[in-house]
C-alpha cells in the first residue's frame, strides 16, 4: 500500500497552509534553534538572515496562491520566484466578475505587499525592534485573510482518516472512548507532523534554498512541544488505562521529547548563518530524516500496541526500504571492519586487496544509504588508505580507520528500524 496524498485537500492549498502556520511560528523565537550564547544576545541580534526567509517564505506562499487561481500561469512559474510578481500583474487582469468569485484575491494581493515589506526592512539595519515590527505587519496582515481562516478548517479537519482511513477506523475501536479520543488526537497530530515534513523533503529533492526549511522546522518544533505535553499531562494520565498503553505512550513522550532536544538543540544550531551549501544540506537532511524516523515509528509503535498485526510498511514505503537499506549497510559495515582490522594486523599488502575492492564496491552501492554527512569522512578515509605508502604510513590510517567504521556501525545498530533485528556477527569470508 502506498503513502496516501490529501483527497480533498488540493497539494497546492495544503502546502500553502503549511507555510502561514510555519510564518507564524517561525517569528516565536522560542521556536528557533539558538545556542545558549545566541539567546542571551537576542535584543542585539542582526535578523537580517531570519528576514530573508521571511521573504523567502512568503514568496514561495505567493506562487503557490497563484498556481491554485483559475487563471494561473504556466507550470514552469511554480518554482521561479522572478515570475511571481509578473503573475500578480495576470491576476489583477482578471475580469472583475472573475476577480470577485476569487477567494485567493485579496491574499495574492497581501502576500505581494508583505513581500515589498520584508525587501524594504532589508534595506537597513535589521535589529529587533525592526523584526518584532514587521512580524507584527506580516500576523496581522495574514490574520485578516478570510480564504487562510476557510483553509485553516479545511487542512485541519479529518486529517487522520484522508490520510491513513485504517488507523482513523482502528482508533475509532479502542476503548474506553476517552482513551479512543485521547488516541486519535496523537495519530492526528503525528499525521500532521509528517505532512510537514514532507515540505522539507520536496525542498531537498528541488535543490531549493534550504535555509527555507526553517519556518518549517520551527512550526514542527513548536507543534512537537505541544504533542510531548499532552501526551505527558493528558494521554498517559487517562482512567482505566492498561500498563502496556501507559508504557506505549510513556515511551512516546520521552522518546520524541529526546529526538527533538537532538535536532533542535544541536543538528539545526547555528544553520541560519551557515555559508557553505553541503554543510547547509547536511544539516537539513540529517534533521529533517531524524525527525522524520521518530514520527513514524512512534505511529507504528501506538498502533501495534492496539493491533499488533498491522505493518508499519503499510503506511510508509520509506519504513520498509529503511529496514532493508539499514540491514545491508550493518553488514556491508561490519565486513568493511574486518577486513581493516585484518590488514591493521598482518601489516602486509597482501590482505589489502580485498579491502580496496570492498571499498570501491561500497562507494558504488551502499554508500549513499549512509546519512549524507557521514560521505564525506568515509571518502575521505578511503582516500588516506589508497595514498598510504608501505606499513609505516598504512598502520595508523587503519586504525583511525577501524575505529570510525566501529563508531559508525553502532550508530547504524542503534537505529530504531533495527530494534527487532539483533545481528548475528558473521564470520568473514573473503
Amino acid at each position: 500500500m502506498r503513502e496516501r496524498s490529501p483527497l480533498s485537500v488540493d497539494s497546492s492549498l495544503l502546502e500553502l497552509h503549511i507555510w502561514q502556520l510555519a510564518l507564524r511560528s517561525f517569528f516565536n523565537l522560542r521556536n528557533h534553534s539558538l545556542s545558549d550564547a545566541e539567546r542571551a544576545e537576542i535584543v542585539s541580534r542582526d535578523f537580517s538572515p531570519e528576514l530573508r526567509i521571511v521573504g523567502q517564505a512568503l514568496k514561495r506562499s505567493l506562487l503557490l496562491s497563484l498556481n491554485c487561481t483559475p487563471e494561473k500561469p504556466p507550470a514552469s512559474f511554480e518554482l521561479d520566484e522572478a515570475n511571481a510578481f509578473d503573475a500578480i500583474a495576470l491576476n489583477a487582469a482578471i475580469s472583475p466578475t472573475q476577480a470577485s468569485t476569487s477567494l485567493l484575491t485579496p491574499l495574492i494581493n497581501t502576500l505581494g505587499d508583505l513581500c515589498d515589506v520584508c525587501d524594504n526592512a532589508l534595506s537597513s539595519n535589521v535589529d529587533f525592534q525592526v523584526w518584532t515590527c514587521v512580524e507584527r505587519i506580516v500576523r496581522g496582515e495574514l490574520a485578516q485573510s478570510q480564504f487562510i481562516k476557510q483553509l485553516e478548517r479545511r487542512a485541519r479537519t479529518g486529517i487522520l482518516e484522508r490520510l491513513y482511513p485504517e488507523l482513523h477506523e482502528l482508533s475509532g475501536r479502542i476503548t474506553p472512548d476517552t482513551l479512543a479520543a485521547d488516541m486519535s488526537a496523537v495519530l492526528s497530530q503525528l499525521a500532521q507532523l509528517l505532512e510537514q515534513l514532507r515540505v522539507i523533503e520536496t525542498l531537498l529533492r528541488q535543490d531549493a534554498p534550504l535555509k527555507l526549511a526553517l519556518p518549517i522546522f520551527a512550526l514542527v518544533h513548536e507543534e512537537t512541544r505541544s504533542l510531548v505535553e499532552f501526551v505527558e499531562k493528558r494521554a498517559i494520565r487517562t482512567e482505566e488505562i492498561d500498563g502496556k498503553v501507559f508504557d506505549a505512550l510513556d515511551c512516546t513522550g520521552y522518546a520524541v521529547g529526546a529526538e527533538l532536544n537532538r535536532v533542535f538543540g544541536r543538528e539545526l544550531v547555528g544553520l541560519v548563518s551557515l555559508r557553505q551549501a553541503p554543510a547547509i544540506y547536511t544539516k537539513v537532511e540529517n534533521a529533517h530524516g531524524l525527525l522524520r524516523d521518530s514520527f513514524q515509528q512512534t505511529m507504528v509503535a501506538l498502533i501495534q500496541v492496539f493491533d499488533p498485526t498491522l505493518d508499519g510498511a503499510l503506511f510508509f514505503q520509506f519504513f520498509h526500504a529503511r529496514l532493508e537499506q539499514s540491514l545491508l549497510l550493518r553488514r556491508d559495515l561490519w565486513t568493511l571492519l574486518q577486513l581493516v582490522l585484518q590488514a591493521e594486523k598482518d601489516r602486509d599488502r597482501r590482505p589489502l586487496a580485498p579491502l580496496i575492492e570492498r571499498l570501491h564496491v561500497f562507494r558504488e552501492g551502499r554508500l549513499r544509504f549512509l546519512m549524507y554527512r557521514d560521505w564525506e569522512s568515509f571518502e575521505r578515509f578511503v582516500a588516506e588508505v589508497l595514498a598510504a605508502r608501505g606499513a609505516a604510513e598504512l598502520t595508523p590510517v587503519l586504525h583511525r580507520f577501524g575505529t570510525y567504521l566501529e563508531a559508525l556501525f553502532g550508530q547504524i545498530n542503534m537505529r530504531t528500524v533495527l530494534a527487532d533485528h539483533p545481528f548475528d556477527y558473521p564470520a568473514l569470508v573473503t
